[in-house]
């Protein structure tokens, strides 16, 4: 073969290993392979099509058009997981619980800088400053990320391409990701990797049927022109309709089992007792309300409210945050993850019991409670009187607060009985 056909060649596989996505170019013997079998592909058909004979550049550069551009080759390694978003299904657990990570991870940062601050600032300040950076990093993190697993996705990244990440990852936040789950997709990436071989195999086979078709076709019309057209006709229209039928019959059977996969999510949806937006609104809630009332803004205004109260409310907020945190310890779980949620709930119910001494300390000191906002200065304190109707008001609407603690205690005891149930009726 002379150097110009060589060239020709070797410009086409080079131009297919630029196209091809990012994961498969990390697999240097995977890749490798794929262009020699395509190299040998190239060159048995650019025989084939001189019959025998030494190919010509014109063979080898209608080779090249049956096989089609080089993109069209990469782009059938690229088609690798399941469409979910803008983030394959695959990979999706995998960036939850990253970004969940990095969370932390930017958290932590600020909460410890915060405790070095708090020899040199003011604590309002301090408790300031990291609420911003906590936010501002948690922002920047979801969107890096964000990108970059669009990315990977769009390059048909799986995570057994991220090589013991993903795993090691699983230990911090338990999700489906198993070693057995690794091994799944790297065989499935091997069947995939066969797949388009295969593929591209049958390109250049239906490609050179249909070059030998179109010559049998000419030689026929040369002979019975009427005849073979019509033969070819009935035969086309028999090939589409058994196609078209085992293509209706695929289609069916996809639809049904859509469906019956869909039923069963609703089904576990409706029945899930514990929801991701829950935890979100009681995470960000109970944390960004616990620290307003820890820094309070409020208590420079002299004579708003008595001392006694703010340190009651310092008390009571503190209660507050660490409600938040366990709602986001519960977020980092999963919802999935009924054994964790039922322990996290059970944890959560007992910790409940911590705000019940608290408010019994109000009820006990009713002339702390700042009455004279609410009554414009009319009463300003509370007097602790059995018999006086603010008191009685007061006493009944803080064993109403304590009833209700009592109340959600209580149900998540009863969802920690749905959980059970959900597990033993799906799993």
């Amino acid at each position: 073969m002379s150097y110009s056909e060589n060239e020709i060649i070797n410009n086409y596989l080079t131009q297919v290993y630029k196209k091809l996505p990012e994961w498969l170019k990390l697999k240097k013997e995977d890749a490798d392979k794929i262009l020699k079998d395509l190299e040998n592909q190239i060159l048995s058909e650019s025989r084939n099509i001189a019959e025998g004979q030494e190919p010509s550049d014109a063979d080898i550069q209608q080779t090249l058009f049956q096989i089609g551009t080089p993109e069209s080759i990469a782009k059938i390694y690229k088609l690798r997981g399941t469409p979910k978003l803008y983030i394959t299904e695959e990979l999706f657990d995998f960036y939850i619980r990253t970004m969940l990570f990095f969370f932390i991870i930017v958290i932590a940062i600020n909460v410890i800088v915060s405790i070095f601050q708090f020899f040199f600032q003011p604590w309002w300040q301090v408790f300031g400053s990291m609420f911003t950076g906590i936010w501002i990093g948690c922002l920047i993190t979801a969107i890096v990320i964000t990108i970059l697993f669009v990315y990977f996705s769009m390059q048909g990244f799986l995570p057994e391409d991220f090589g013991f990440i993903p795993s090691r990852l699983a230990l911090i936040f338990p999700f489906h990701i198993s070693e057995m789950g690794l091994q799944e997709t790297r065989e499935y990436t091997k069947a995939k990797l066969e797949e388009a071989s295969q593929k591209t195999k049958e390109t250049i086979t239906e490609a050179r049927i249909r070059m030998k078709e179109k010559l049998t076709e000419i030689k026929a019309i040369t002979k019975e022109k009427l005849e073979a057209t019509e033969l070819r006709r009935e035969q086309k229209l028999l090939d589409a309709k058994i196609r078209r039928e085992e293509k209706l019959e695929r289609a069916k059977q996809r639809r049904e089992g859509r469906r019956e996969e869909a039923k069963l999510k609703r089904d576990l949806k409706k029945k899930q007792p514990v929801t991701i937006g829950e935890l979100i609104f009681g995470a960000i809630g109970g944390i960004v309300f616990g620290l307003f009332i820890i820094i309070q803004p409020f208590a420079g205004i002299p004579g708003l409210f008595v001392t006694e109260f703010l340190d009651w409310l310092k008390l009571f907020g503190l209660l507050i945050v660490i409600s938040g945190l366990i709602n986001l310890i519960r977020l980092a779980i999963g919802v999935r993850n009924h054994t964790g949620q039922q322990v996290m709930l059970v944890l959560e119910a007992l910790y409940s019991l911590a705000f019940i001494p608290v408010f019994l300390i109000l009820l006990n000191n009713p002339e702390i409670f700042p009455i004279s906002l609410f009554s414009g200065g009319t009463i300003s304190v509370i007097p602790y009187d059995t018999s006086n109707l603010a008191y009685i008001i007061y006493f009944w609407i803080i064993i109403g607060i304590i009833i209700a603690i009592l109340g959600s205690m209580i149900g998540n005891f009863y969802k920690v009985s749905k959980l059970q149930k959900l597990k033993a009726e799906f799993y």
